[in-house]
């Protein structure tokens, strides 16, 4: 039987003889005949084991960390990190997205990332009445916030006007009607809007993946109203561009790539695969920033 399953597949458009030794290991070529893996492939299967890696190391952080003092249970066990935020966190699969069951925990990558966020800065959260987000996509770390910080009294989410009209939807359906009369939506065109909702300022304002796509100049202007405006600032994005042909994306149209280098306050393209220069990189903004 297993010589009959392997002369199946070698025999499957594949001339072993003919084989170019020199290139049978590319992508794409022989070589993931003979094995159970290609590099690029059209399953999920790598996305959720890095999931589940994600899911991992995150749970585990949090359990070493001083929030784990305020878990109720003594005998604290895997996945019990991220349920600390996750189990408050009602309709999280609306839009239907992909996920694994991480000991007992249903999780997306969306709010996952959630998770880490308000962990890293959940002393800040804690004591937060009124959050700025600044480019807040379809809204899940809105959604998570509000339903985990019960503190917070407003949330002023800017963004476009199309992405709010998404925003509005998705919110109004995951939170009930009380907390989703906690968020007020401005469009980026209208930034006047935001002093004049919140005059005293803000608690913390937030932006993650969004600055790198927008125009240095206005980044540069919320960056002053940030500072001006905020007693404190999360920022999570990309500090410096990379080439697609490093992730093997092929594009039709150059332009949009060229487009992309025009955006952000970061525009160097790095290695983002080679330890040396990411490292560097670190040490770089840890020391200067």
């Amino acid at each position: 039987m297993s010589k009959d399953f392997w002369e199946n597949i070698l025999s499957d458009s594949l001339d072993i003889n003919n084989i170019n030794i020199d290139s049978f290991r590319e992508i794409g070529a022989d070589n993931n005949r003979f094995c159970t893996w290609d590099a690029i492939e059209p399953t999920s299967r790598y996305f959720k084991s890095l999931l589940y890696a994600y899911a991992e190391n995150l749970d585990s952080r949090i359990l070493q960390s001083k929030l784990s003092l305020d878990l109720k249970s003594d005998n604290k066990k895997n996945g019990d990190g991220i349920r600390h935020y996750l189990k408050n966190i009602r309709n999280q699969n609306l839009g239907n997205p992909l996920t694994i069951n991480y000991f007992g925990n249903d999780i997306s990558i969306d709010y996952l990332l959630s998770t880490e966020e308000m962990f890293f800065i959940d002393e800040e959260l804690k004591e937060s009445k009124t959050i700025l987000e600044i480019g807040a996509g379809f809204g899940r770390l809105a959604h998570s916030i509000i339903k985990n910080f019960e503190n917070v009294e407003r949330y002023i989410i800017v963004d476009l006007d199309l992405i709010l009209k998404l925003s509005k939807r998705y919110l109004s359906k995951v939170l009930n009607k009380k907390e989703f009369l906690k968020i007020k939506f401005i469009s980026n065109n209208d930034l006047d809007a935001i002093q004049s909702l919140e005059p005293r300022g803000f608690d913390i304002s937030i932006n993650i993946d969004s600055f790198q796509e927008i125009e240095e100049s206005i980044v540069l202007d919320y960056l002053e109203f940030i500072s001006e405006n905020s007693n404190y600032f999360y920022i999570k994005n990309p500090i410096c561009k990379y080439h697609p042909d490093s992730i093997d994306i092929k594009f039709k149209n150059i332009v949009q790539f060229e487009s992309v280098l025009t955006m952000g306050l970061c525009k160097d393209i790095i290695d983002i695969f080679d330890s040396k220069i990411s490292l560097a990189i670190y040490r770089y903004c840890q020391y200067n920033w």
